[in-house]
């Protein structure tokens, strides 16, 4: 070990490493051990100290995931004795402590092997670059907030600080401890595995280029040199340069070296941005609207170029890379690029190539001049048929080389590349044979799964010297496994699921498998299993539906197997073994659909926290259970189960889900189990009241088609969401909903309920409600409703006669479109919605925890209704009216009720590029268009939309087929159209004929706008234009051209506010009673006398409705402030 490491002793005490760890570890029984092993094995280590006391403390504090103090102590006792030299054990202990990293901060894991993978190349660098580099290598995902990634990636820097993986030293240089980085990653998808551009590999020296003085400001990360030309390091959001002049922004930042642009808006690369000739790091990230790249080859400082999910790129300039001689990452994933020029065959420096997603992609050029290559990723690339190159055998440095997903049928010659450890055929439909691996002698990582034309590996595949540690077979069409699997005896994981045509596996096949951790057998067709006796540090073993498993052999030697999954193999009856004592890390136990009648012994299992029982028809004694950490329990439809209900312990503090349903439980003890969040009693034959009123954490209650009578405990269980009491006919009362807050859906339909429990007001987030036959017959109290269930059974109970009367016309938020089919069957109920309700349709959230607060609601309680519709130029007799807001996607079942909509409403909606997408909407009078990223025109020619609809995913394709010439048709009827912050809005009118037809629209209201230079053509102004008002367009030069001929007969109100480069309005308005006029400084100062209006004639008219500033409060408001 050389100084970093330190000497290791061959006696050493265990005080240093219990002075570093909490008291509840120094306290555990198997700690003092555990720490003695440690020491005997690996030595006294003070980096390796400081990162296994803090794992093991980070786990007694509840940040380990699902790992426990007795499982964390075991597992690093078993690590630190694997290996044959000192070193080997010291870094078999620190994966370990990698391992036990908490998945649940997905951020600090992509941090942390990220690190150690830059600092194999980098040995030290201040504390910015790295944060930097998190951020462009994508760790926390895609960037929205700037501000926020650069705390998050200070937090992490902390934390790694904190439990010795990096230290800071001199300067705020972070250096990676070498133990850490010696760390292999073996996990199936490490981080090498995926990276966006590579970055530990295109630095010269120690050359930052000025990362190392970045910081957060401005909603953008920089440098942070006073004068913003001297500025070196930008990274921005594309909604920031909305705000700016596009084409110009980048003419003063003639130094810049390094620029990343989030989410741009943009069609073409500005031409200032052409020009960087100091430019080494360009990424342009989440490029959905770009087309073009001319221009690029001008930049011929370039080391690393990102432009991603651009899928309007089709062509990238046959000249461009002969110009990029000193690119060394390149990253066109995501992009709609069908071929790539030849001229990438002579990057010589290029250490990275990504190209995943790009599914036009057919071919790729020859790539065996790349020599210093590492990274060929073109997963993904579902058009890519071939390679150029028949051999890659020069890319002596290729660590990964991955093909998912892509119709290669033959791939090139892999011949004695040492480096490359990671390969990937993974759905590789059309590859029919393996190339030799033989001599691939670093290889980590081999996935073949769903290579369905694969019917053989040779013999010979693999050497007797190997360090391979994932084979992933499963689903292709191999029938038997190569003789040479006997020498993988570095293997931790192994697929062979779904493996059709394998029906059977000799019995020394894991003979020599002793490190195998992951064994998965699902689906697959064998009979028999082999002799598992070798197998002593498996963890997973997977047999989900092996349809003709009948048996197991002995699982003795398995006593530290953490998930056994047998559900599904339906002629299973029984384990061989009596007692199950052994494995006392078992966490997960399903025998799910199984035949089996007796389950062994349970009581030795003091970490199993899931236990499935579910349909095991013929189980007829219930096992004992013992294990206080118990967090599952499903024994739904064991209706054999006799007198079970004494099994069940009295208290299970852990038990968070317990499914009892269709058993014949009458008399469940359930009332100690009081971290229970949900209970499922469906079908069960209860035949006393349930006492449920210590259940306090309980989100779920499902007592459908029981015999069950008084809920009387109802009201103390605050945190349910979902009470489910079908079919429960002796049920004739519950008390009052009011104290469930959360209630999100509730089931009554076919119980003997007579009278609803509370006014519907209260039950605010309601989400699916199924009604008994009649709603009038339950006395519903609809008062002061503010919005109703997104699900609701209209057509068994009909529309409440209430409802039909109700004045205040509240919002009924819509998140299950199912809604619409239903009432469009009940054309009474159809009529009376639209007519009786603001109807706003959002997507349905999954996986949030925080409250669905209602939309139109401020935190005091008081209404935003009202500001809502004040600051829209909102009437109340715009009716029938319909909100869609929020959707990525065309929302699919709306179709129907934009056909009857008059007025539509549009917010936040990144699936609208122009109004053509809502289809045959011919009755619409009014339009609001709010936040809409996407929008670039306000109608598209009719063969515009039909190139769109290439680009779209599945549900916008579907809808884009249905568009015709009725579409024609769409804005006739169109009197009011308002829009407001449309960043990439160019044009109000269209250069085909479709905008002409909008010849009846009499309010025009555009607000933030900052790419709009005019607003008509002379020859599509609606003559009956009556109000315009137009404010913080940035841009916007003249309001109709050509200036001759514009006149607007009946304009009688115009608002110009906020317009720097207005210079003319080129409109005559005879009719003018009342102009707006501010902060338009090329208007001039005799503006007012264009339109014929004197000084005192309603000139500096400013409380128009549409400021807002009439709001009762006296706060002006208006979209940009809100």
């Amino acid at each position: 070990m050389n100084s970093e490491t330190g000497q290791a002793s061959a006696v050493v005490s265990s005080a240093q490493l219990s002075e570093m760890v909490v008291d509840q570890v120094k306290n555990n029984p198997k700690f003092q051990k555990t720490a003695e092993i440690i020491l005997q094995n690996c030595g006294n280590i003070p980096a390796m100290n400081l990162f296994i006391a803090e794992t093991l403390n980070n786990i007694a504090e509840g940040e380990g995931d699902d790992w426990t103090l007795e499982r964390a102590l075991e597992e690093m006792a078993s690590y630190c004795i694997i290996g044959r030299t000192l070193e080997d054990r010291i870094i078999s202990l620190m994966r370990c402590g990698f391992e036990m990293l908490p998945r649940s901060d997905l951020a600090l894991i992509n941090c942390c092997w990220h690190s150690r993978q830059f600092f194999r190349k980098n040995h030290g660098v201040h504390y910015n670059v790295l944060i930097t580099n998190w951020i462009l290598e994508e760790c926390f995902g895609l960037i929205d907030h700037f501000e926020k990634a650069y705390n998050q990636g200070y937090r992490i820097l902390m934390k790694l600080i904190k439990c010795g993986l990096l230290k800071i030293e001199n300067d705020n240089i972070v250096v990676m401890e070498k133990l850490a980085r010696d760390v292999p990653d073996s996990r199936y998808h490490g981080f090498i595995w995926k990276p966006s551009l590579g970055l530990s590999g295109v630095y010269e020296g120690k050359n930052w280029l000025g990362l190392e003085s970045v910081g957060h400001a401005d909603g953008m990360i920089r440098t942070c040199e006073k004068d913003w030309k001297e500025i070196s390091v930008l990274l921005v959001d594309g909604n920031h340069l909305c705000q700016e002049v596009i084409e110009t922004y980048f003419s003063t930042l003639m130094n810049l070296r390094v620029l990343a642009v989030f989410s741009p808006r943009i069609k073409s690369l500005p031409i200032s941005l052409t020009k960087l000739g100091n430019l080494c790091f360009l990424v342009l990230k989440d490029c959905d609207l770009l087309e073009k790249i001319d221009g690029l080859e001008s930049l011929k400082a370039l080391t690393v170029l990102e432009i991603s999910n651009a899928k309007s790129l089709k062509h990238v300039p046959s000249d461009l890379f002969k110009s990029l001689s000193k690119l060394r990452s390149l990253n066109l994933s995501e992009t709609g690029i069908e071929r790539l020029p030849s001229s990438l065959s002579t990057l010589r420096e290029l250490r990275s190539i990504n190209l995943r997603g790009c599914c036009c992609l057919t071919s790729l050029p020859m790539l065996a001049k790349l020599r210093k290559l590492q990274l060929l990723d073109v997963s993904g690339a579902t058009s890519l048929e071939s390679f150029a190159d028949k051999s890659i055998n020069a890319l002596q440095d290729l660590l990964l080389l991955d093909l998912s997903q892509t119709l290669v049928g033959h791939v090139p010659f892999l011949k004695d590349l040492k480096q490359l450890s990671r390969v990937s055929y993974r759905d590789c439909k059309k590859l029919i044979r393996l190339p030799n691996l033989r001599e691939l002698s670093g290889l980590e990582v081999l996935d073949l799964s769903g290579a369905l034309k694969i019917k053989e590996i040779q013999d010979n595949t693999f050497p007797e010297n190997n360090v391979l540690k994932i084979l992933d077979l499963s689903k292709t069409g191999v029938s038997c496994l190569p003789s040479s699997i006997r020498y993988l005896s570095n293997l931790e994981l192994l697929n062979l699921s779904e493996m059709l045509n394998m029906v059977e596996l000799e019995d020394d096949t894991f003979q020599n498998m002793a490190r195998l951790r992951h064994l998965n057998l699902s689906k697959s067709p064998v009979e028999n299993l082999p002799s598992l006796s070798g197998l002593a540090n498996l963890r997973e073993l997977k047999l989900h539906e092996c349809s003709k498993l009948r048996t197991l052999p002995s699982l003795i030697a398995l006593e530290k197997l953490e998930v056994l999954d047998i559900s599904g193999c339906i002629f299973f009856e029984a384990f061989e073994d009596e007692s199950f004592s052994h494995m006392t890390n078992l966490q997960l136990l399903d025998v799910s659909e199984t035949k089996i009648e007796k389950m062994p012994g349970l009581s030795g299992l003091e970490n199993l926290s899931q236990l499935l029982l579910r349909n095991c028809i013929n189980l007829t004694k219930f096992p004992p259970l013992s294990s206080t950490k118990l967090k599952e329990l499903d024994v739904c439809g064991a209706k054999n189960l006799r007198e079970w209900e004494a099994e069940l312990p009295e208290y299970m503090n852990q038990l968070e889900i317990l499914n009892l349903s269709a058993t014949r439980l009458r008399s469940p003890p359930l009332n100690n189990y009081t971290n229970l969040r949900e209970l499922y009693l469906r079908d069960c034959e209860l035949q006393m009241p349930l006492k449920l009123d210590n259940l306090t954490n309980l989100e779920v209650l499902d007592l459908s088609r029981t015999r069950i009578s008084s809920l009387q405990t109802i009201t103390r269980l605050c945190n349910l969401r979902q009470l489910l009491l079908t079919d429960c006919s002796d049920l004739h009362e519950i008390p009052t909903l009011e104290p469930l807050v959360k209630l999100e859906a509730l089931h009554l339909q076919g119980t003997g309920i007579k009278k609803f429990p509370c006014r519907m007001a209260m039950v605010t987030r309601l989400m699916h409600l199924d009604l008994p036959d009649s709603a009038d017959t339950l006395g519903l109290d609809w008062t002061g409703i503010k919005s109703l269930p997104g699900e609701l059974n209209w057509d068994q109970c009909g529309m409440p006669s209430q409802l039909q009367n109700i004045t205040n016309r509240p919002f009924m938020i819509v998140r299950n479109l199912e809604s619409f089919r239903i009432m469009k069957g009940i054309p009474d109920l159809w009529n009376s919605c639209f007519n009786k309700f603001f109807i706003s349709v959002c997507p349905l959230k999954k996986g949030e925890e925080e409250e669905d607060k209602e939309i139109y609601e401020l935190q005091d309680g008081t209404s935003f209704q009202d500001i809502y519709f004040h600051v829209m130029s909102y009437h109340v007799e715009y009716t029938p009216f319909l909100e869609i807001r929020g959707f990525e996607s065309f929302p699919t079942g709306l179709e129907d009720a934009l056909m009857k909509v008059e007025y539509v409403s549009l917010v936040e909606n990144g699936f609208i590029r122009s109004l053509s997408e809502l289809g045959n909407a011919n009755n619409l009078k009014g339009c609001w268009i709010w936040s809409c990223p996407n929008l670039e025109n306000l109608m598209q020619e009719d063969k515009d939309n039909l190139n769109l609809s290439k680009n779209l995913d599945q549900d916008n394709l579907k809808f884009s087929e249905n568009l015709d010439k009725d579409n024609l048709k769409l804005l006739d009827n169109l009197e009011f159209l308002w829009i407001s912050n449309l960043p990439i809005l160019r044009s109000v009118h269209s250069t085909g004929r479709q905008f002409e037809s909008v010849r009846n629209l009499k309010q025009l209201y555009v607000d933030a706008c900052p790419q709009l230079e005019t607003l008509f053509k002379s020859s599509q102004l609606s003559k009956n234009l009556e109000i315009l008002h137009v404010k913080f367009c940035d841009r916007l030069k003249s309001i109709c051209e050509p200036k001759e001929g514009c006149t607007l007969q009946k304009l009688h109100s115009l608002s110009l506010v906020e317009l720097p480069e207005l210079t003319d309005i080129g409109l005559k308005l005879p009719s003018l009673r009342a102009a707006n006029i501010r902060n338009c400084p090329k208007l001039g100062e005799n503006s007012h006398e264009q339109f014929g209006l004197k000084v005192t004639v309603e000139g500096d008219l400013t409380r128009e409705k549409w400021d807002g500033s009439q709001i009762d409060n006296g706060a002006a408001t208006s979209p940009r402030s809100l």
